[in-house]
């Protein structure tokens, strides 16, 4: 868990410096997001590929979410993208924490579509089963 605590942090780390180095029109689809709703807060960072063709090339995403509540229920964070061209939002798989209040997910994955990435984001939610009780959405 440690590792991907550090991964995570240097995924978040190399976010921001992307942002801090670019120009604002080719920094678009990199950065961080994050967001709280009830019982769940989380963060996202993306890191974008580098060159021409940086939109359909693999960003290396950080994801965190935190359980803010002592209710019972779970909760679960995923990315969020829209392809270059297109206002529809892409929803990527949902990474659950059912470990209880007080814990943290911290996970590093990669995302890649032939439709390319033009805007990054993420989604919190607080989950029973199933079933989503509220959410939460920020986009970089």
């Amino acid at each position: 868990m440690r590792n991907r605590s550090r991964i995570a942090f240097a995924c978040t780390a190399a976010a921001v410096a992307t942002i801090a180095f670019t120009s604002p029109a080719s920094a678009a689809a990199g950065g961080t997001a994050s967001c709280s709703t009830t019982g769940a807060r989380g963060s996202m960072g993306a890191t974008r590929p580098s060159g021409d063709l940086w939109p359909y090339q693999e960003f290396k995403i950080a994801l965190s979410v935190t359980d803010t509540s002592a209710d019972g229920h779970h909760v679960r964070i995923r990315f969020l993208s829209k392809a270059v061209g297109s206002s529809a939002t892409t929803t990527w798989a949902w990474h659950s924490l059912t470990a209880g209040s007080g814990e943290t997910l911290t996970l590093s994955t990669t995302a890649q579509t032939s439709n390319g990435i033009a805007e990054t984001g993420v989604e919190v939610a607080r989950f029973e089963g199933d079933t989503k009780l509220n959410s939460c959405t920020d986009w970089t």
